[in-house]
């Protein structure tokens, strides 16, 4: 890399964090708002009402947490009292092990025969309960105690607020909303293993190969504790001028068309930290994935994506590509490094992604239309 390449790098990732802190300030008053506004949910009248068939007494509440996160303690507490002044029945607390984000103690607590599951932690925890209550009749409740909080943020969640976050997870309205089911196909990795082996996962948020998946994966924890999601500007600046990758995409069955990527995205959500809408066209009920090709050549790109993104500009640029489907298809030319929702999984040869619309019931989902509006 040149001196002004690596000048270029800098002043992107830089020209990047400044803007992220300026919006936000504006975030902050916009969630506070968003709170105090639930939009009128008429499509979802159906989970609202037999929601609300439920007596207090009858409904049970479960809470998968990850034990590791600072406020663990101050929302096991939240969430007993919450319980406890509304006339519900103790909640039922259920530890995530590093090994296993939360699908086991998701399906334990729906065995027990659990009305809600409230998710505790990052968006990986929220990831591994959705993917065991997706396609039931029980509800997720979202407390935010992560990094980036992706997925609460695009719901219109106030992620600043432990207790209302609480209330909402477990008074606010049910929602349903889109999942999107993936298909991960990995190298055989040993003489045994000779054929390609095929993984499910589910995406909430975005889901990715490339650039994106660099940075999660390579971005520092000690920074994550201090800067919080700030952190990843630091791994971008490292990453952001390495080399495009040759990927073939394939929309709902047509024919593979042939790209050269920094990086490739499957979008359910489109917002990021700080209010930045990275895919306005992505909604989270609508049906449909929208997958984003990144494809710049040079730090002056990349200047035109970042300034595409912080100025909400609605037109297409050619160095960014949006195209929304119900079924995507990815195939690399080489092993390429992939993250589901801000979690790196390693690297992938090919990934089949489906939409299945509104197959997972979110509680406190608030500002439905505000949201739409921006």
């Amino acid at each position: 890399m040149t001196t002004s390449t690596l000048t270029w790098a800098l002043a992107v990732s830089c020209a990047l964090v400044v803007l992220l802190a300026v919006v936000a300030g504006r975030l902050l008053l916009s969630v506070r708002r968003l709170t105090r506004e639930v939009a009128e949910l008429d499509e979802a009248a159906h989970v609202a009402a037999r929601t609300g068939m439920l007596s207090p007494q009858a409904r049970r509440v479960a809470l998968v947490i990850n034990p590791t996160k600072l406020e663990a303690e101050v929302v096991i507490r939240l969430v007993h009292s919450t319980c406890s002044s509304t006339g519900l029945a103790a909640p039922v607390i259920f530890a995530s092990e590093a090994e296993d984000a939360g699908r086991g103690a998701a399906r334990e607590a729906v065995e027990q025969g659990a009305d809600i599951v409230l998710a505790a932690g990052g968006d990986g925890t929220v990831r591994a309960v959705a993917s065991v209550l997706n396609g039931t009749e029980v509800a997720l409740g979202v407390i935010p105690l992560g990094t980036g909080n992706l997925f609460a943020r695009n719901m219109g969640l106030p992620v600043q607020n432990l207790n209302s976050c609480v209330q909402e997870a477990i008074h606010g309205r049910g929602y349903t909303v889109d999942t999107v089911e993936l298909e991960l196909e990995r190298a055989p990795g040993s003489e045994e293993r000779e054929s390609a082996v095929v993984e499910r996962e589910i995406s909430l948020v975005i889901a990715g190969g490339g650039l994106d998946a660099e940075v999660m994966g390579d971005t520092r924890d000690d920074l994550k504790e201090r800067a919080g999601w700030l952190a990843y500007g630091e791994a971008g600046a490292r990453h952001i001028m390495g080399a495009r990758r040759n990927v073939t995409i394939s929309l709902d069955g047509e024919e593979p068309t042939s790209h050269k990527v920094r990086s490739v995205l499957l979008a359910n959500c489109g917002s990021l930290q700080a209010g930045m809408v990275l895919v306005p066209s992505a909604q989270f009920d609508d049906g449909y994935l929208d997958a984003v090709l990144f494809t710049p050549r040079h730090a002056w790109d990349w200047a035109k994506i970042l300034a595409k993104t912080v100025t909400r500009f609605s037109a297409e640029i050619p160095v960014m590509t949006v195209r929304q489907s119900r079924r995507a298809r990815i195939t690399m030319e080489e092993p390429m490094p992939f993250q589901i929702d801000g979690d790196a999984v390693g690297d992938v040869l090919a990934v089949e992604a489906v939409t299945h619309h509104r197959s997972l019931i979110v509680n406190g989902v608030t500002g439905v239309t505000t949201l739409r509006n921006h």
